[in-house]
């Protein structure tokens, strides 16, 4: 049995996700059903009485604390795949946890023996998945900014946001990440992102500026480092070069020849997948 949280995954054969709050909010899991019919015809309980099972899946709101039987198939018609409709997925708070068991039960109670399964309902083998909402880092200072504020800083009077370096070298560890850097957001926009935080067309542009920060702080951090320089672990900048790898699978010689080669743009669709922006955007059209 495996698992995969979206369409354009590969099944998993890990029993335990985690995914951004943004990734959450469009998961789209589908169950890959594989049962070993000979390891079930070997087994005691199928030489000792005739063995009559159904695969069942069962979801579990770790929020509400609330659980659901979701699916269910005798063995002979079990299918392949199994997409959880959207009907279903809505009725469960991906963003606070889910939890979900796939099992094998018995469709018929059995003469009772010590050891083994015997009720209806009782389960022969089970596997147990854990959907989690990935701890983030904390939260980067954002400073809500007038005309004003832009204009003195040379720039537009209707900037949307500025990304204001305080410290060049970002090979290091900052207690507060506002040590490093600030976000600097039109007022009035700000006030939209209050207003409108939860809907996905706030959610893709948040994703975006993100992306654009993730961005930022490579191209930064890459270019100031000295020439042989180790990158501190634990670091701003080892952080956002992780963060990329795993999204990625990129490695640090790819990302520093963007820097070399002034691939800006480059850099930025890595920062892109990472924060999972393409999801986030992809997510407007679901909502028309």
């Amino acid at each position: 049995m495996r698992l995969k949280l979206f369409p354009d995954a590969g099944f998993d054969e890990r029993t335990s996700f985690d995914a951004s709050e943004v990734d959450l909010g469009n998961v789209s899991p589908e169950f890959l059903l594989a049962v070993d019919h000979s390891v079930l015809e070997a087994s005691p309980l199928a030489t000792s009485h005739d063995l009559s099972l159904a695969l069942v899946i069962r979801f579990a709101d770790v929020r509400l604390r609330r659980s659901e039987l979701v699916f269910q198939s005798e063995l002979p018609s079990l299918p392949e795949t199994w997409a959880v409709p959207t009907d279903v997925r809505n009725r469960f708070s991906w963003r606070f946890g889910v939890d979900a068991s796939v099992a094998l039960v018995l469709t018929s109670d059995r003469p009772i023996k010590a050891g083994q399964p015997f009720m209806r309902g009782h389960w022969v083998a089970r596997k147990d998945f854990s959907i989690r909402r990935k701890a983030e880092p904390r939260a980067f200072p954002i400073e809500c900014w007038t005309p004003e504020d832009f204009a003195r800083q040379g720039l537009p009077r209707d900037s949307v946001y500025w990304i204001q370096f305080i410290s060049d070298d970002l090979n290091g560890r900052f207690d507060d990440p506002g040590e490093a850097f600030r976000v600097c957001l039109r007022a009035d926009v700000c006030d939209a992102f209050r207003y409108a935080e939860e809907t996905p067309q706030a959610r893709a542009l948040f994703s975006m500026i993100v992306a654009e920060i993730l961005a930022e702080v490579l191209w930064r951090g890459l270019s100031n480092l000295d020439a042989g320089e180790e990158i501190e672990r634990g670091g701003l900048l080892h952080s956002a070069l992780a963060r990329v790898a795993k999204a990625t699978n990129a490695t640090q010689e790819t990302l520093r020849k963007f820097v070399v080669d002034g691939e800006l743009s480059s850099l930025r669709t890595f920062a892109q997948a990472a924060v999972g922006a393409r999801r986030a955007v992809a997510r407007l059209g679901a909502t028309r």
